[in-house]
């Protein structure tokens, strides 16, 4: 029984695995694989009311699924009548962010175990839309890798066609102008994968995450990149934002802060022109924006960075 505990506790890590690198919603990951729902209640209070992660929506679906699960041990109901309503209230608020957003967690093991939750709520009092949302989201089904890998020799540019057993190594290489440069190579390949969806923690399989996006197509052209966006942005030669271009790293900050990286983009505009980026977004996947222009992403990009390949002896 220990190592089936211990077996679900590594899948559950995997799973909820944090794209954005953030120290502190990641100490939220481990108290809730550890089952610490009392614990996630205290914090994410502090940190919404406290240390500016009011408009952090992740933080406010922890809090939601953490009173939920609390909501099913009847001692702690009996001295706390309202935790259901606390956890409907910050789902609320998750839903609203989420929604401006344009629903960055669309899908995940803590909308699968609210979803469950509220199932056996009856009356379950909440704001009608925020309810159909999550009661109307289905579940995706786990990513099987089956052998059978098919070439997919898209055009660059193009949305690439994929299915369930999706693998990004399945997806053509081959640069035939040879006169590139190798950042342009990369480029065109990052381009490749356009259309390919947003799957939380993933890094090829089925699809990709910000950060697992940028560490597979960097590793494609011998660059060796960190897991997370956090220590992605360690991990670099830094240069001013003004100086960007194409092949460098820009990165990105909920809160505004270099000390918080939240997301991660591959740039591939020229250096002095809007600054463009490919990357993985949460409502798109793989997709080309704007940074330059884009109300939303503009005011929370932080910082750009060269990677650095390591030459083999």
């Amino acid at each position: 029984m220990k190592k089936a505990g211990l077996f679900l506790m590594l899948m559950m890590t995997f799973v909820l695995q944090s794209f954005s690198g953030d120290r502190k919603v990641e100490v939220l990951e481990v108290l809730y694989n550890q089952h610490n729902y009392r614990s996630i209640v205290r914090k994410t209070d502090k940190l919404i009311n406290k240390n500016g992660y009011a408009d952090n929506e992740l933080v406010h679906l922890f809090k939601a699924v953490a009173y939920g699960q609390l909501s099913k041990d009847k001692k702690y109901l009996r001295a706390n009548p309202d935790a259901i309503t606390n956890s409907t209230e910050a789902f609320v608020n998750y839903y609203e962010l989420d929604k401006a957003l344009g629903f960055v967690q669309e899908e995940s093991v803590l909308l699968d175990d609210l979803r469950a939750i509220y199932k056996d709520v009856v009356p379950l009092k909440m704001q009608t839309d925020a309810y159909e949302y999550l009661m109307g989201t289905p579940s995706k089904p786990p990513v099987v890798i089956k052998e059978r890998v098919v070439i997919v020799k898209n055009e660059t540019g193009k949305p690439v066609k994929y299915g369930a057993d999706f693998k990004a190594e399945s997806v053509d290489t081959v640069c035939s102008v040879n006169y590139l440069s190798e950042k342009d190579k990369m480029i065109n390949y990052a381009k490749k994968f356009i259309g390919v969806p947003y799957i939380y923690g993933a890094t090829g399989d089925g699809g990709f995450d910000c950060s697992g996006y940028t560490q597979y197509i960097y590793s494609r052209y011998g660059y060796e990149l960190p897991r997370s966006a956090r220590y992605q942005k360690t991990a670099i030669e830094s240069v001013n934002i003004s100086e960007a271009k194409k092949g460098d790293l820009v990165f990105f900050s909920s809160n505004r802060k270099e000390s918080n990286i939240t997301h991660v983009g591959i740039v591939i505009s020229e250096e002095g022109e809007d600054l463009i980026m490919i990357h993985a977004s949460s409502s798109q996947g793989i997709m080309i924006t704007n940074v330059t222009t884009n109300s939303y992403w503009k005011p929370k990009m932080v910082a750009v960075g060269r990677p650095v390949k390591v030459e083999e002896e």
